[in-house]
């Protein structure tokens, strides 16, 4: 008699590994983790807002946790699921909005090294994440944006250049469909032009001359590396 072969899927999360019966499968069927008892209550803990401050990033479901308080670990979750059901519902909600949304109304950092595929392998930004939840009248979030320095000095992530030169082509191009004699005789960029443009509309430049000239001068070099 033909045996009929059957393929499970073993998927991972932060707690350890489920067995599934198809990926589509909410109900695992076995469960490899951290062991079969529950963390007690103590696994909860309050985050360690120096180090977060100073990390700037986390996955989704770390940012959830922040918000509420929580040092983002698998044991003050699955404690949370365990001892307080009511308040492991809150979390999930809050992480089902913000990987609906991320890419969306929640921007994320592109290119991380450590990033993997789907939402929840994403890094958002803390401080991003915690102004987005205050405005959407998430409660309970003042341990974060105290945390964050968000009213003093909040954390701010350098750019990479490569988003860098994305931000001055979109300017580049908005230049050139807007700003009349935007490249001199010499076909270079003209920083005098960009700020008539502006007083012609009676607008004050938001860039000061000497960061505009830079800024052009950017735009200038990253046309010759695409030619040649």
């Amino acid at each position: 008699m033909a045996q009929i072969e059957k393929t499970y899927i073993l998927k991972h999360n932060p707690d350890g590994f489920k067995l599934l019966l198809d990926r589509n499968a909410t109900q695992s069927i076995a469960e490899v983790g951290e062991g079969s008892s529950p963390p007690n209550l103590c696994s909860i803990k309050l985050p360690r807002w120096d180090h977060w401050y100073q990390r700037k990033l986390a996955r989704p479901w770390q940012a959830t946790l922040l918000g509420m308080n929580i040092e983002p670990t698998s044991e003050a979750r699955r404690a949370l699921e365990v001892h307080d059901p009511e308040r492991y519902r809150l979390y999930e909600d809050r992480l089902d909005i913000t990987k609906t949304l991320i890419g969306y109304e929640i921007p994320f950092l592109e290119d991380h090294l450590r990033e993997g595929e789907g939402a929840g392998r994403k890094y958002l930004e803390l401080a991003e994440y915690c102004e987005y939840a205050i405005k959407i009248g998430w409660g309970g979030l003042e341990p974060m944006r105290s945390g964050l320095k968000l009213d003093e000095a909040p954390p701010s992530l350098n750019m990479s250049q490569r988003k860098v030169n994305n931000y001055l082509t979109m300017l580049d191009t908005i230049f050139q469909n807007w700003v009349g004699d935007y490249f001199n005789a010499k076909g270079d960029r003209s920083p005098a032009a960009v700020l008539k443009w502006f007083a012609e509309k009676e607008a004050d430049c938001p860039i000061e001359e000497p960061t505009l000239r830079a800024w052009l001068n950017e735009m200038n070099g990253l046309e010759k590396k695409r030619k040649k």
